[in-house]
């Protein structure tokens, strides 16, 4: 079963960092995620929220700033008064970091509503640059027509399916989604990664990735269920 970080060792350093993808490499990790947005001159960078109130304090979303303007920020504070500066870091960054050791990488693309035109070539492009990225990489998002415009521009790469508010009642028509963008896998809350859920997405023949488990109890029920891997912020918890 995957163990795949979660915005790198989120748990233990600030999310989406180079020192929490740094501190998943010392920790072993093979299978990385993370999230993905625009600066105001189309660079590619590593976030997971639009807004940068959370991490940094700023009223302001990472589109306002020119990626040169968006490096000063700080975005550790949230995490610790005390731990050093972390900006945020591009894409192609993050990328160079892990990929001599990893096997598996998720580049989920944060897209609601159109918010950024073009993001889904700009990474599907990059993904392409490296045959050893290319064969690594498996792109998702959470907006639908964003997902589907990825699959309109690479027939190629491979996608991972996420569902909004995704419910035991819905995963029938989630699925229909799911195979509609030609999807491999299917990333799925583990709060209904029950055991019929993940047969019913195998015979789909998806792999089946649960987020987030935090817990090992739900760890050692993850990999019962059939799960073919777990996104965690504790990269050391099996």
């Amino acid at each position: 079963m995957k163990v795949i970080t979660h915005r790198g060792a989120s748990a233990y350093a600030p999310e989406n960092t180079l020192a929490a993808f740094n501190l998943a490499l010392e920790m072993g990790s093979k299978d990385f995620e993370f999230d993905i947005h625009l600066t105001k001159d189309k660079i590619p960078v590593v976030h997971h929220d639009f807004h940068l109130f959370r991490t940094a304090g700023i009223q302001a979303e990472i589109a306002d700033f020119s990626y040169a303007d968006l490096k000063k920020i700080n975005v550790s504070r949230h995490f610790s008064s005390d731990f050093k500066f972390q900006y945020i870091p591009r894409v192609q960054e993050v990328v160079e970091i892990i990929s001599p050791a990893a096997e598996f990488i998720n580049f989920e693309i944060k897209n609601d509503n159109n918010a950024y035109q073009g993001i889904e070539k700009i990474i599907t492009d990059f993904i392409h640059l490296k045959k050893d990225i290319f064969e690594k990489a498996v792109v998702s998002c959470f907006d639908y027509p964003s997902a589907k415009r990825i699959r309109l521009c690479d027939k190629e790469v491979k996608m991972g399916y996420l569902g909004h508010s995704l419910t035991n009642l819905l995963l029938s028509r989630a699925l229909k989604k799911a195979k509609e963008i030609e999807a491999c896998s299917f990333h799925i809350n583990f709060k209904i990664a029950s055991e019929k859920n993940i047969s019913e997405i195998h015979r789909e023949g998806l792999k089946v990735y649960a987020y987030t488990v935090d817990e090992f109890k739900d760890v050692l029920r993850m990999k019962e269920n059939g799960a073919d891997g777990i996104f965690t912020n504790y990269p050391d918890i099996i």
